[in-house]
């Protein structure tokens, strides 16, 4: 468990950015006694005009999508000799991280970036944008640059 432990959140999706901030942290931020809590908020679905059928399936392979996206982090969290959690919640993802985040009482919330312009950022909404406006602990942007 964490007890006595730095809790460090980073928000994980199915993104290279996501990968790329945990292996930022992992290389320039972490601690020996970290705990890495992993917060994923699947992409919501509008299920009003879905069949029982439709739903059903949707709902099967968000299923099989968090499940593979949860063993990947975990592989990778064991190859790095770090202990941590997984948890997911639906919602709006920067609320959702927020709120994950201060259950578990992390001292740090990490997430990546896709660099949206300002214009699509003002259209689509940017998780990152939201969590460091409203969470209650300091957060990393980490920023991939070029290939």
């Amino acid at each position: 468990m964490s007890e006595g432990k730095r809790v460090v959140a980073i928000a994980i999706d199915e993104s290279e950015y996501a990968e790329y901030a945990l292996q930022w942290f992992l290389q320039h931020v972490r601690r020996q006694d970290d705990y890495l809590l992993l917060i994923h908020v699947p992409e919501a679905y509008d299920f009003s005009m879905a069949s029982p059928a439709v739903v059903d399936q949707l709902l099967k392979d968000l299923e099989k999508r968090v499940n593979k996206l949860e063993g990947k982090y975990r592989d990778l969290l064991k190859d790095a000799g770090i202990n941590g959690k997984f948890r997911t919640g639906g919602g709006k993802p920067g609320e959702i991280i927020c709120q994950i985040a201060a259950e578990e009482n992390a001292a740090l919330i990490i997430t990546g970036t896709r660099g949206l312009g300002k214009i699509r950022r003002t259209f689509l909404g940017s998780v990152s944008d939201f969590v460091v406006h409203h969470s209650k602990v300091p957060v990393l942007v980490c920023r991939k640059g070029s290939p």
